[in-house]
């Protein structure tokens, strides 16, 4: 598979493997660096090295090397709950801990294998191979519902359902402090930094932030304890780790949240992963019908929330 893209003003002199590591954000930097020294990335139509500093308008072409084939080996082993299925399409309920879709960095024991061992008709469903039936995803450590696209009429109709933004999803998450304004709207636009996703807000440790794309996350608070919320989240844009980049963004980042808060606030409340469910998703069929779904909150968040006081 082929990528192309330009130089713009704002990326000259830029390293090229900088460049590359904040255009291709689903991809590691080290991914990135192997494909630039493996030959698969030419500037100009010549290989650079990744340290080539780029010149405005220059083209870049990349061959992005996929992992091997026995990525998508089907694996019962891969467990999670289905919460409906017919033979269009399925609603599950990821389990935290569990990687979607298999990368250079996580080639195996993904969700994606789990899913064809239940349903191998799946495999070739979509755009991209090594996510078949995908539609969308969540974070390693995020759980709740996910839809699973059998076929790909159902695939490209639930996709176009949320470029339309007719997919309602909404999440709990546990914040840490007690937020102001107790229902309301961030709008904050979301860039890349390195291998960070970041807002327009500047501060300490971060350079300047460029292709910024439009962010926008409502919530509620449900409930308050000593020092945190919990809130109701809808995204109302697709950004990755969204939700998470926005409250640290107002000063709330999410409990056990280790990529976007400090350290010195983590130390509050050590946890084993981010304190983020998706636990409601609403969409319409073709024939105009809406679904519900919802998913529990989990035993470990659940254990959380028991041990707050209010």
């Amino acid at each position: 598979m082929e990528t192309l893209f330009k130089v713009s003003p704002e990326d000259n002199k830029k390293r090229l493997d900088k460049f590359l590591s904040e255009n291709l954000p689903q991809y590691s930097r080290s991914y990135i660096q192997k494909l630039i020294e493996g030959g698969f990335v030419f500037v100009g139509g010549k290989i650079k090295t990744k340290k080539y500093s780029l010149k405005e308008s220059e083209k870049i072409k990349v061959i992005l090397k996929e992992p091997e084939v026995s990525a998508l080996e089907s694996d019962d082993k891969i467990k999670f709950d289905i919460v409906f299925e017919d033979d269009d399409f399925a609603v599950i309920n990821k389990p935290a801990g569990l990687v979607v879709h298999p990368s250079e960095s996580h080639k195996k024991g993904t969700l994606v294998s789990g899913i064809l061992a239940k349903w191998p008709q799946v495999k070739g469903v979509g755009e991209d191979p090594l996510r078949p039936g995908i539609v969308h995803r969540l974070d390693k450590e995020t759980s709740g519902l996910m839809m699973v696209a059998k076929n790909n009429e159902m695939f490209f109709w639930l996709k176009r359902q949320f470029q339309e933004r007719k997919v309602a999803k909404k999440y709990l998450a546990l914040v840490f402090g007690v937020l102001k304004e107790k229902e309301g709207e961030i709008n904050a636009p979301i860039g890349r930094v390195g291998m960070k996703q970041v807002t327009l807000k500047r501060g300490r440790g971060y350079k300047k932030v460029t292709k910024t794309r439009e962010a926008k996350t409502k919530y509620k608070v449900l409930e308050e304890f000593d020092g945190y919320s919990l809130l109701e989240v809808s995204p109302k844009t697709g950004r990755m780790h969204q939700i998470r980049v926005h409250f640290a963004h107002i000063g709330h980042p999410v409990v056990g949240d280790k990529k976007y808060a400090s350290k010195k606030i983590m130390e509050k409340m050590p946890v084993k992963r981010h304190f983020l469910h998706a636990f409601k998703l609403d969409f319409f069929l073709k024939n105009g019908k809406k679904l519900h779904f919802e998913a529990d909150i989990p035993e470990d968040l659940k254990n959380i929330l028991k041990g707050l006081e209010k």
